[in-house]
């Protein structure tokens, strides 16, 4: 995914969906087209002061669970 590094931060900034994950302080963002596939997922842990990105990667449907 390093490749793509920049458009899991877009789907930061300007996602097209945004849900909570099941572990508290944590937020899945969804972008599309984006990455190496139709969407591209990342996960977010706002629970410290600064934001660390959990997991990235390219999904090929849009699933919110």
């Amino acid at each position: 995914m390093a490749p793509f590094l920049e458009a899991a931060l877009d789907a930061v900034r300007l996602p097209d969906a945004i849900a909570p994950d099941p572990i508290r302080g944590r937020w899945r963002y969804w972008c599309s087209p984006a990455g190496p596939s139709r969407w591209i997922f990342v996960v977010v842990d706002w629970s410290d002061s600064t934001p660390c990105v959990v997991t990235a990667y390219a999904k090929r449907r849009f699933q919110l669970r």
